[in-house]
C-alpha cells in the first residue's frame, strides 16, 4: 500500500516561507516510537495524523501507532499509515453497553500490543491521553529498558469530574470514576515517572508548573495547520456588496455554548446588518444539534444559518473560504482554558479575519498577528465585532487576513511545529533513562 496523498483544497496553495534545514546527522537517525492514541481509526485529528503521518514519517522516522477503530465498519489488525503501521484494536457500537464493551476492548488491545515494545524495534512508547495502560506500560517501558513518553492534549480526568457534577453525561456516576481513577493515575503516578510529557498549550505548561511538576520535563506542542492543504482564493464579498457571511468550524456540542452565536445574529438582525451564519460541523449527540437548531428557532434568526453537518476536513476548508468573517469562540472554563485552538490557525490560514473571545493563546496570536478581534465572552460583544469588521473596506479586510497568514507561515506550519518536536525527540532519546 502506499502513503495517503497530501490533495490541496485547490490551486495555488500557501507556500511554507523557505529556511535552512537545521537537521544535523545525529537528527538523521530514525526516531523510533510505538504510539498509543486514543483517536479512533482512521484518524482525524491532525496533530497526529498530520504531524506524525505526514511530518514525522515523511523525514524517515519509524513510528507505528496503537489505536482502536473508529467503527465496526473498520477491521481490526494492521493497516497501513504512511507506510508504517497501524495496530487497530476491535471496538462496539449500536447498543447501550457499547460505551463500557468500547472502553473494555481499547484496554486489552492496548495491553496486548505491549508485547510489540522492545529495544529492537523501538527507542520508546509513548501515550496519548490514555491512564491506565500507560501505567502499565511504564513498568514495562523501565523493565526493557526504552524511554516512556507522555502526550496531554486536554485535561480529560478534571472534565469527566466536572461533567459528572454538571450532569452532562449518561453516566455521571462512571464518569466520576473514571475522573477520580484517571486523575490519581495521572498526576501521583504516570507523569511522576515520564521520561518527558508533552502538553498542548503553554497555558497547559504553566498549569503543570503550579502543580510542582518540573518545567524541564514538559513541553509544550501547539496545534497548528498542514499548509500544503491550504489555499487563499479571492474574495468577492464585501460590506458594500450583500450580506456579510459569517463562518464557524468545529464541534457543535452543547458544552461549546454555541447559542451565543445565535444571541448574537438576533442582535445583527436587529440592528439591520445583513448577515448569514454557516456552522461547518456537527455534535456528537444529536440532541446537542437540536438544541441549536430549537434555539434559532425561538429567537428567530433559523432563516439567517446553515448547519452543514460533518465534512471531510478539505471540503470544510473549502466552504470555510466561502466566508467574510470567522468566529473562534472558546467558552470561558477551566477545561477550555488550557486548550489550543485548531480553527484559528485555520481561520488565518485562509486569509479570514478572525473573531475570538478572551482565551490565552487566542489573545495572544491575535495580538502577535494583527490578525482580527479579541473580545469578551458575550453575544453584545461578538456583534459589535461583526459590526467593526462589516465596516471596513474589503481591502482592509483582506490585508488583516494576509496578516494572518504571513504569522502563520512563520509559527504554526505543521512543517516548523515538527522541526521543534524532532529535535526535541534527539535530544531526549540521547539523554540517560530515567529509574523509577
Amino acid at each position: 500500500m502506499t502513503p495517503q496523498e497530501n490533495t490541496p483544497v485547490q490551486a495555488g496553495k500557501i507556500r511554507e516561507s523557505a529556511a535552512p534545514d537545521s537537521r544535523d546527522e545525529t537528527t538523521l537517525r530514525p526516531i523510533r516510537i510505538l504510539y498509543w492514541t486514543r483517536e479512533g481509526f482512521p484518524i482525524n485529528r491532525v496533530d497526529v495524523d498530520v504531524l506524525f503521518g505526514r511530518e514525522m514519517l515523511g523525514r524517515g522516522h519509524e513510528i507505528d501507532i496503537v489505536i482502536q477503530s473508529g467503527s465496526s465498519r473498520i477491521a481490526a489488525g494492521r493497516h497501513d499509515w504512511y507506510s508504517r503501521s497501524a495496530f487497530v484494536g476491535p471496538t462496539s457500537e449500536g447498543n447501550i453497553l457499547s460505551p463500557f464493551l468500547r472502553h473494555f476492548l481499547a484496554l486489552w488491545h492496548d495491553i496486548r500490543m505491549l508485547r510489540l515494545a522492545r529495544p529492537e524495534h523501538y527507542d520508546a512508547i509513548q501515550f496519548r491521553d490514555k491512564f491506565l495502560i500507560a501505567a502499565i506500560g511504564q513498568i514495562v517501558a523501565r523493565r526493557r529498558g526504552l524511554k516512556f513518553f507522555y502526550w496531554l492534549s486536554f485535561p480529560y480526568p478534571d472534565s469527566d469530574r466536572a461533567r459528572a457534577r454538571s450532569g452532562d453525561t449518561r453516566f455521571p456516576m462512571f464518569a466520576y470514576v473514571r475522573g477520580l481513577t484517571s486523575g490519581w493515575l495521572l498526576y501521583r503516578w504516570i507523569l511522576r515517572r515520564a521520561d518527558h510529557t508533552f502538553l498542548q498549550s503553554e497555558q497547559m505548561k504553566k498549569d503543570f508548573v503550579a502543580r510542582g511538576f518540573d518545567v524541564n520535563s514538559l513541553t509544550a506542542v501547539p496545534m497548528g495547520i498542514d499548509l500544503r492543504d491550504v489555499s487563499v482564493a479571492p474574495r468577492s464579498q464585501g460590506a458594500s456588496g450583500g450580506r456579510i457571511m459569517i463562518g464557524y468550524l468545529g464541534a457543535l456540542d452543547k458544552d461549546r455554548h454555541l447559542e451565543i452565536l445565535l444571541e448574537m445574529l438576533r442582535l445583527l438582525q436587529r440592528a439591520g446588518v445583513q448577515v448569514h451564519l454557516l456552522l461547518i460541523g456537527d455534535a456528537q449527540q444529536p440532541a446537542d444539534r437540536e438544541f441549536l437548531q430549537k434555539r434559532a428557532q425561538e429567537l428567530g434568526v433559523a432563516d439567517l444559518m446553515e448547519i452543514t453537518g460533518f465534512l471531510p476536513r478539505l471540503q470544510a476548508l473549502q466552504r470555510m473560504q466561502t466566508t467574510d468573517i470567522a468566529l473562534s469562540p472558546i467558552y470561558p472554563s477551566e477545561m477550555f482554558r488550557v486548550a489550543s485552538p485548531t480553527k484559528l490557525v485555520e481561520y488565518m490560514a485562509l486569509g479570514i479575519p478572525v473573531i475570538a473571545n478572551h482565551h490565552p493563546e487566542q489573545k495572544l496570536i491575535l495580538q502577535r498577528s494583527r490578525a482580527g478581534i479579541c473580545a469578551p465572552w458575550s453575544a453584545r460583544q461578538f456583534a459589535r465585532s461583526v459590526r467593526w469588521l462589516a465596516g471596513l473596506t474589503s481591502e482592509e479586510r483582506a490585508e488583516m487576513g494576509r496578516r494572518g497568514r504571513e504569522w502563520v507561515n512563520a509559527n504554526r506550519s505543521y512543517r516548523r511545529i515538527a522541526d521543534d518536536l524532532e529535535k526535541k525527540y534527539v535530544e531526549l532519546l540521547a539523554s540517560p533513562k530515567a529509574v523509577g
